[in-house]
């Protein structure tokens, strides 16, 4: 396939442009943003933050937030070792600037008078998203689907191309090989009158507003006022009218979720994706085609986004919502029979390989003789150049933990020769063990909280008593963790289980191998060159125990200690005149 890059490089192409991110906290954002300030510095980047808490003008306070993310974030820890924190505080103040934003808010939450100054802007890069895999219905659709087209109205008004961030799992259920094409109107198992985008959007809006106009009956809002104070008094909290709005609000929002979430995630399911984080992704594919007019746009689609390979460090890995669940139920906890098929491909790419996808993506949307009202898509995975079967990934996860854990010493015991490395099993023998076990504990903790209390006053109350109490919580304790193994089993199941797909990787492999010789090494997208027993043994697995591990153990994930980046926060403020630049 020809490039549209040609053979001009990524730095030429991209050097002197102007770029506005959304999304630049979150992990694959903050990865992409250190790879930009080391590679890119003559690109110019916007940055659209959320304001933090605290004092001063909204762009002052997103301002802090990037200071706080520079100096605190292991993604920017390369940059603050390599270029001193006051080179990194240089390079940033050369070439960023911050202005507070909100995604689901017209012109993005800009004021309008950091709309003027944001002309020129070459493209917008719409990174924002919500990543859990069944957020509630309402935070979707304002993320995931108003957020997308904001920003193509944003970009419509200033002249600029967009390039919309999305998954590859707008796929849903699907089998082989997954062209790069957006399809109008596309849903997996589509109705027989057909499938509309926009009457979806419509029907899900109503469906929410339904809920919300319950939660507003006097009868059902006085209900939750009482639940809402019964709660604060619970907790002991004072009764001033910001804490006890606070609570209303929590019951409300609390009540809404309980009448659409279970409705929401059925019909996602329905109509053929696994969850409503992919459907509300799909919708915002279609409506934005549907919608682009003369808007230059790319999309680019991420398989599951996992740890770092090579930048800023390997193994380095945020976030609780990919293979992390259950490579964790497997290695530490008691999975032993995951259902899944042995042969299907899991397509996981390394964040670092995403954030260099993205930038031949830009220098590609942004190069000489692009089309006006064109759309590409990129998928951004490996399982056509690089496929990682299901039954490797298992191999490897219990190869890890056993070379985690060392040679064994001493005679094998009867329970080292029961604790059976895990397999890809079939339903009915996963039916068989975790959840079996679930129920269990979960009876367990009920019987002996029943003989805790018929002891307690007896004669032999007192130490039998609390040794009953004790085992109770014990089985609790183990009934939870196996209920959330349990949840992450059947979250992940369409990708490990049901949808034996691969996606098409074509165009940028194209954009790689067009790069001149000087830049491979740095946007090179070499996923060919992905060993998958190193990276998952020596890389991978290492990373999600330091970084993501804790935090399903309801622990903090370490973080960097603070690194003083002298940032003059006046400088980050977005003014033409601070960024005049001769337009490419």
């Amino acid at each position: 396939m020809s490039s549209p890059l040609g053979t001009r490089s990524v730095r030429e192409t991209l050097a002197g442009k102007r770029l506005l991110l959304t999304g630049a906290t979150g992990f694959l954002g903050k990865v992409w943003l250190a790879h930009l300030l080391e590679h890119l510095p003559e690109t110019h980047w916007v940055l659209l933050l959320r304001p933090g808490g605290g004092r001063g003008a909204p762009d002052a306070r997103a301002g802090r937030r990037l200071a706080d993310l520079l100096e605190t974030s292991p993604a920017f820890r390369g940059l603050r070792e390599r270029l001193g924190p006051d080179g990194l505080a240089r390079r940033v103040e050369e070439r960023v600037r911050v202005v507070a934003g909100e995604l689901t808010a017209p012109d993005l939450g800009l004021s309008p008078e950091a709309r003027a100054a944001l002309e020129p802007l070459d493209a917008i890069v719409n990174l924002a998203g919500l990543t859990d895999l069944d957020p509630p219905i309402g935070e979707a659709l304002d993320v995931n689907v108003a957020g997308a087209l904001g920003a193509l109205e944003l970009a419509r008004s200033c002249g600029a191309a967009l390039l919309h961030v999305s998954t590859a799992y707008v796929a849903g259920q699907r089998q082989g090989l997954v062209p790069e094409e957006v399809v109008r109107d596309y849903a997996p198992r589509p109705p027989l009158t057909g499938f509309s985008a926009e009457r979806e959007l419509a029907d899900l809006h109503a469906l929410l507003a339904r809920a919300e106009a319950e939660a507003d009956d006097q009868r059902v809002a006085s209900r939750l006022e009482a639940r809402a104070e019964e709660a604060r008094r619970r907790l002991g909290l004072p009764a001033d009218a910001p804490t006890r709005a606070r609570f209303r609000k929590t019951e409300r929002r609390r009540f809404i979720s309980e009448r659409v979430d279970g409705e929401t995630r059925e019909r996602a399911r329905s109509w053929g994706w696994p969850n409503v984080y992919t459907q509300t992704k799909s919708l915002a594919e279609s409506l934005l085609v549907e919608r682009q007019g003369e808007v230059p746009l790319a999309i680019a689609r991420p398989a599951i986004v996992e740890s770092s390979w090579r930048d800023p460090f390997p193994g380095w890995k945020e976030g609780l919502h990919t293979s992390a669940p259950i490579t964790y139920a497997i290695s530490e906890g008691p999975l032993r029979a995951l259902p899944a098929r042995p042969d299907l491909i899991l397509d996981v790419i390394p964040v670092d390989l995403v954030a260099r996808g993205l930038s031949l993506i830009s220098a590609a949307l942004l190069a000489p003789g692009r089309a006006n009202g064109a759309c590409t898509v990129y998928h951004l995975g490996t399982s056509t150049e690089n496929p990682l079967p299901m039954r490797r990934v298992i191999e490897l996860t219990s190869l890890a933990r056993r070379e985690q854990d060392g040679p064994r010493e001493g005679a094998l015991s009867w329970r080292d020769l029961l604790e059976l490395d895990p397999g890809a099993s079939s339903e009915g023998l996963y039916r068989a063990t975790l959840p079996l076990w679930r129920r269990v504990a979960k009876g367990g903790e009920r019987i002996l909280g029943e003989v805790a209390r018929g002891l307690e006053g007896g004669r032999l109350g007192g130490r039998f008593a609390e040794r009953a109490a004790s085992e109770a919580r014990r089985a609790g304790r183990l009934a939870r963790d196996l209920s959330s193994i349990e949840e992450a089993v059947e979250r992940f199941r369409p990708f490990v289980l049901e949808n034996a797909c691969r996606f098409e990787s074509a165009r940028v492999a194209a954009l790689s191998a067009a790069l001149p010789p000087g830049e491979h090494s740095t946007f090179g997208w070499d996923v060919i060159a992905l060993d998958w027993s190193r990276y998952w043994r020596k890389v991978h697995i290492p990373g999600l125990r330091r970084w993501v591990y804790p935090r399903l153990e309801g622990k903090r994930a370490p973080r960097d200690e603070r690194v003083a980046v002298p940032l003059d926060l006046h400088r980050l403020r977005l003014s033409e005149a601070e960024l005049d630049r001769p337009r490419a």
